[in-house]
């Protein structure tokens, strides 16, 4: 059952949905032999202990597995539930074995974007907590977390795919009318 959002929601919905399919655009355009290519290779360059190995494959990987996990977790929780760092290592083998990496991602994508749409204004007003820092967020609040996390790693991607002398795409181009 579809459930009525507020405009914030439908809102957000519109723009998770089309930064997904903009960053898959990206990846399109990437050449099979840079995706696993590591321009830098030093002890700065990971995030986190989940990413140590930094590749356009390996992050847009993690964003796909972080926004899946994390999606899952918030659905239906109760108030005040405690979100872990959005880890599955399953999925995320799943993603590195498949044979065509962005069809497999849009396939967990619709997943997550038919779980988003089952949200209802009850559970997006919930409070949660983060694991990895102990901060208090709404649900929606969150949400819009994940949403700068991915934007954060476009920002990557764009740089790697800028050290790798492809032309990276304009992000103005991404819906500047819905941006504006």
């Amino acid at each position: 059952m579809l459930h009525a959002h507020s405009t914030e929601f439908s809102r957000f919905l519109i723009l998770f949905d089309r930064l997904v399919n903009e960053t898959n655009g990206w990846i399109e355009r990437t050449p099979q032999d840079k995706l696993g290519w590591i321009p830098i290779n030093n002890g700065n360059v990971r995030f986190g202990d989940r990413i140590s190995v930094v590749t356009i494959k390996s992050l847009y990987i993690h964003i796909i597995v972080a926004e899946h996990k994390i999606v899952h977790d918030l659905h239906g929780c109760a108030d005040s539930t405690l979100i872990p760092s959005p880890r599955n290592p399953d999925l995320a083998a799943r993603l590195g074995g498949a044979s065509d990496l962005i069809a497999e991602g849009m396939q967990i994508h619709d997943e997550t974007m038919r779980r988003l749409r089952n949200f209802t204004d009850a559970d997006l007003a919930k409070t949660v907590r983060y694991a990895s820092d102990d901060t208090t967020w709404t649900v929606m609040g969150f949400l819009w977390g994940m949403y700068g996390h991915h934007a954060y790693h476009l920002g990557n991607l764009d740089i790697y795919l800028r050290q790798a002398d492809i032309k990276a795409p304009d992000f103005y181009s991404f819906q500047p009318k819905m941006m504006a």
